[in-house]
């Protein structure tokens, strides 16, 4: 039907190829700037090409050639590359671009070529889930966004494995989480305030904490929805190993290179993890008190991470969405605006998941008084 580009090959861009392969009956294309990850595709079947994607030919050529470009790349040069590829004329599906809300950064990309940034799990697939269950309710108050990756089996010292790298593991524990309280927004400690987490998805102690993955919800929802008070994410993690991070940051270790190097040896890659997703909109329903969730767990397989299979393979189906011209438009679109403007993109995305195994069930509770 069209070619579709995969930027990055790292386990993310892979898991997205596969999709794309599997699923779709688009022609895929990987570049990768290193042979390492190249051949890693192509031992899945994945026609990938070595080259340098920031070199303004092969960025350029990418642009030129393909129906959409989907764009896995680090964070360190994710925004780099999505404005050349904007520049060249490329549709552009993001994993982080965005990710942290820049109104200058947004500003970039405003008009021209179609940019959906922050598209994986969470930011991505969590935005959609919140506009979503947020337009189930006559007057939304409060968005909670309850998520994270961990290992199956959790050993000491860390009770945590790497799942995406150990710079942006430690990243989440330093860096200030921007939440909505009584309207207005906050910059808040991310270790803090440490919340006890229980789910009827899986039994554990868990423990989750404020981090900072609303992304373009700061923008959108309040705009969508006048009544909205509070928002906020929070991510899910083994209760030890949270208080072994704050432990570690009462002491001033986190962010030093020296303990970087050595979580590097310590923590495993590439484990055997399970994802969980809790995405509420509380309101309410024709007067009363109402809670609409979406609700899921996923776990590793068929060689894919769960944090590379939710993340990877919500991009693919959205690139395969904008491609086939189920979702339309230029500039900036976040999938909750995507979602705005055509309800049906939710059904695609979750029968989409489905069809790899991932199951996402909607709940809808109104307490009467």
């Amino acid at each position: 039907m069209g070619l579709i580009t995969v930027v990055g090959l790292g386990p993310m861009g892979r898991a997205a190829s596969y999709y794309l392969i599997k699923h779709t009956n688009h022609e895929v294309l990987g570049y990768d700037k290193s042979s390492e990850a190249v051949n890693a595709a192509l031992s899945l079947g994945i026609n990938a090409v070595k080259a340098d994607a920031m070199n303004d030919e092969v960025a350029r050529r990418i642009a030129g050639d393909s129906d959409v470009v989907l764009t896995a790349v680090p964070q360190s040069i994710a925004d780099s590359l999505v404005f050349k590829l904007h520049e060249y004329g490329a549709k552009v599906i993001d994993l982080i671009f965005l990710w942290r809300f820049n109104s200058e950064t947004a500003g970039r990309v405003s008009n021209g070529s179609l940019v959906i940034p922050a598209c994986g799990w969470a930011p991505g697939l969590t935005n959609l889930l919140a506009a979503a269950a947020s337009s189930e309710l006559d007057a939304v108050e409060e968005l909670g966004i309850h998520v994270g990756g961990n290992p199956v089996n959790p050993r000491p010292p860390l009770y945590y494995d790497v799942l995406f790298s150990v710079e942006s593991t430690i990243e989440e524990y330093v860096r200030p989480a921007t939440i909505m309280i009584n309207g207005e927004l906050k910059s808040v400690d991310p270790l803090s305030s440490i919340y006890p987490f229980r789910t009827w998805l899986i039994d554990g102690d868990f423990s989750e904490f404020y981090t900072d993955g609303l992304s373009t919800l700061i923008v959108t929802m309040p705009r969508r929805f006048k009544s909205i008070k509070t928002m906020y994410e929070r991510t899910i993690r083994w209760s030890r190993h949270l208080e072994v991070m704050r432990i570690l940051k009462d002491v001033g270790l986190l962010g030093s290179e020296a303990l970087v190097k050595s979580l590097s040896s310590i923590m495993r890659q590439g484990v055997e993890d399970f994802s969980l997703t809790v995405v509420e909109a509380r309101g309410v329903i024709n007067g009363e008190p109402a809670r609409v969730a979406f609700e899921g767990i996923d776990y590793a397989r068929g060689g894919f991470t769960s944090m590379a299979r939710l993340t990877g393979f919500t991009a693919a189906v959205v690139a395969d969405l904008v491609a086939r011209g189920v979702i339309k438009g230029s500039g900036l679109l976040p999938i909750e605006e995507a979602y705005f403007e055509n309800k049906d993109v939710l059904r695609h995305v979750l029968n989409g998941l489905k069809a790899e195994g991932v199951k996402l069930m909607l709940t809808k509770t109104v307490t009467a008084p």
